[in-house]
C-alpha cells in the first residue's frame, strides 16, 4: 500500500529576505519546508533559526549536503532548529556514519543521504542501513537543469529497489505539477517542488496544484 507524499518546498534563495517571504506565502499548502543549499551557505544557520520561528509546526529541513564532519554540521542544523538535515552520499562512510549518530541521539531527528551524482545508489545504500539511515535523496541536481532533468524508467526502477529495501524516499530535480504522474503508484515520501513554486506568479495557487496532483496519483 502506497502512502500520499509530502510536499517539500525547496527554498534555494541566496538572500535570507525573499526566503521567509516566499516560506509566509504557502507555508499552510506544504508539510516540510527546506532552507535550500544556497540559503544555508548565504545565511548560514540563521536561515535554520528563522524559518523554524516563522513556520514552528513545520518539518524543517536544512539541506546542507555536508561532505564532512558530519556529525558536527548535523549538530548545527539540529541545535538550529531543524529536524532533518542532509548529508551527501558520496561522502565518506564515516561522514555518513557520524552525521546519523547525531541524529541517533536526538528524539525526532533524521539525516537524510543526498544520492546527487550517484549511478548506482543501491550497494552504497546497503551500508548506510547498517548503521541507521532510513530516509535518501534521489535528486537531479540543479546543474543538471542547464542539460536534462528529465525522468526516465531507470529512475523509476531505482526508486522501486530503494524503497523495497526500506528506505524512505524524497524525489527532487524540477518537480511540476506535470511530472508529478511519472511516480503514481511508487510510494515516495516526499515530493521536492522548488522553481514550480518559487517563480510561479502565484505561488500559493502552484503549490495547490500541485497538492490536487498529488490527491489524483495517490488518493486518500
Amino acid at each position: 500500500m502506497t502512502h500520499q507524499p509530502k510536499i517539500q518546498l525547496a527554498l534555494d534563495y541566496f538572500r535570507l529576505a525573499p526566503a521567509l517571504a516566499m516560506a509566509q506565502t504557502v507555508k499552510d499548502h506544504v508539510d516540510v519546508i527546506e532552507i535550500g543549499t544556497p540559503l544555508t551557505k548565504a545565511s548560514g544557520m540563521l536561515a535554520v533559526k528563522t524559518v523554524r520561528e516563522l513556520c514552528p509546526d513545520h518539518l524543517i529541513l536544512a539541506d546542507i549536503k555536508s561532505p564532512d564532519v558530519g556529525g558536527g554540521e548535523a549538530r548545527m542544523a539540529f541545535n538550529a532548529g531543524a529536524d532533518w538535515s542532509t548529508v551527501m552520499g558520496t561522502a565518506a562512510e564515516d561522514t555518513i556514519r557520524l552525521a546519523q549518530q547525531e541524529a541517533n541521539s536526538r528524539p525526532d531527528c533524521e539525516v537524510l543521504v543526498d544520492l546527487t551524482a550517484i549511478k548506482d545508489p543501491v550497494p552504497l545504500a546497503e551500508s548506510w542501513q547498517a548503521f541507521g539511515v532510513q530516509r535518501l535523496v534521489y535528486h537531479k541536481g540543479w546543474d543538471e537543469g542547464n542539460l536534462s532533468r528529465s525522468w526516465e524508467d531507470h529512475d523509476r526502477s531505482i526508486l522501486a529497489q530503494l524503497i523495497a529495501m526500506g528506505f524512505k524516499l524524497s524525489v527532487a530535480g524540477g518537480l511540476t505539477a506535470e511530472t508529478i504522474p511519472f511516480f503514481e503508484d511508487i510510494d515516495i515520501s516526499v515530493l521536492v517542488v522548488g522553481r514550480a513554486i518559487r517563480e510561479a506568479p502565484d505561488p500559493a495557487a502552484s503549490a495547490q496544484n500541485i497538492q490536487e496532483a498529488i490527491d489524483r496519483c495517490w488518493p486518500s
